[in-house]
C-alpha cells in the first residue's frame, strides 16, 4: 500500500468559528495546521475591536493558544481564475479573506505537490471554486467535516477521492516517491512552535553524564592546590631561620669532605 502523503490544513477564519477553541488542538492529529498570513492578521485586528462577541470569543482564544500550539503561517498568495473576486463586484471582509485563504492553499498546493492541501472553510461558495482548480493534490472541506474526521479517524469523502487521484499521479510519474518537504514561505510561531518531523538516521550514543558543578570543583581544587605549592616556596624563601638551616645542612656534606 503507497504511503500517506503529508496532509497540510489551510484553515480560514470560518474554520476556526466553527469549532470549539478547545478542539482546535485536534486538528493536529490529522494534518500540519498552517494560518494565512491574512488570517493572523485578521485575528489581531479582531482583539478587543469586533462587536460580534462570538468573533471576539474567537479572536480571544486564538491569540491565547496560538504561540504554543504549534501552528505556522504561511504568506503564499497564488492567483488562479477561479479564485477571482467578480468585476464590479462587492465583497465584504470576511468574502477578501476567505478568498485570500484559496490562494493560500493553492499556492501551497503548487509549491508542496507532494503533499496533500486541505483548504478549511465555511464558504460554500468558495469550495464550490476550489472543485473547479485541477490539482491532485488539493481539495476542501468545511469546519465540520474537519471536526468529524478529528473526532472519528473517518476521512471526508472528498479528501478519499482526492488521496485516490494523489496516488494515482504520483503512480504515473517514474519513480516517484512520497517525501516529507519543507513547507515554503512559512514561518514559524512566535513562541514554541513544533517544526516538521524530519526523517534523519542519527546514531544514538550512551554516555555517562557527570553532573554539572564537577567541571567547577575540579577547577577550585587545583586552584586550592597551586595557592599552598605557592606558599610554602614563599615562606621558605622568606623565613630566616628556615634559610639558615637549609644552608647550614646542604653545607655540612661539603665542609666535611674537604
Amino acid at each position: 500500500m503507497a504511503a500517506l502523503p503529508p496532509v497540510l490544513l489551510i484553515l480560514d477564519v470560518s474554520a476556526l468559528s466553527a469549532a470549539p477553541p478547545q478542539e482546535w488542538l485536534e486538528f493536529s492529529r490529522v494534518g500540519s495546521c498552517v494560518i494565512p498570513q491574512v488570517v493572523y492578521e485578521e485575528m489581531r485586528f479582531l482583539f478587543d475591536r469586533t462587536p460580534d462577541p462570538d468573533l471576539e470569543r474567537i479572536a480571544k482564544a486564538f491569540n491565547r493558544l496560538y504561540p504554543g500550539n504549534g501552528w505556522q503561517i504561511s504568506d503564499l498568495n497564488a492567483p488562479h481564475p477561479e479564485l477571482k473576486s467578480g468585476t464590479g463586484q462587492a465583497m465584504t471582509k470576511r468574502a477578501r479573506v476567505s478568498l485570500a485563504v484559496g490562494r493560500c492553499a493553492y499556492g501551497m498546493a503548487q509549491t508542496v505537490p507532494n503533499s496533500l492541501v486541505i483548504m478549511v472553510t465555511q464558504d460554500r461558495s468558495l469550495l464550490q471554486r476550489f472543485s473547479q482548480i485541477q490539482l491532485p493534490n488539493l481539495c476542501g472541506i468545511t469546519g465540520e467535516a474537519l471536526l468529524q474526521w478529528c473526532r472519528s479517524g473517518q476521512r471526508p469523502v472528498n479528501v478519499s477521492q482526492k488521496l485516490q487521484q494523489f496516488r494515482a499521479a504520483v503512480g504515473a510519474q517514474s519513480g516517484a516517491t512520497v517525501v516529507n518537504q519543507p513547507y515554503p514561505s512559512v514561518m514559524p510561531s512566535r513562541a514554541t512552535a513544533k517544526k516538521p518531523p524530519r526523517t534523519t538516521s542519527t546514531p544514538i550514543r550512551s554516555s555517562v553524564s557527570l553532573p554539572g558543578w564537577f567541571p567547577d570543583l575540579i577547577s577550585l581544587l587545583s586552584a586550592v592546590v597551586a595557592l599552598a605549592i605557592a606558599g610554602m616556596i614563599i615562606w621558605a624563601l622568606f623565613s630566616d631561620s628556615s634559610l639558615r638551616q637549609f644552608l647550614f645542612r646542604t653545607g655540612q656534606p661539603a665542609q666535611s669532605s674537604q
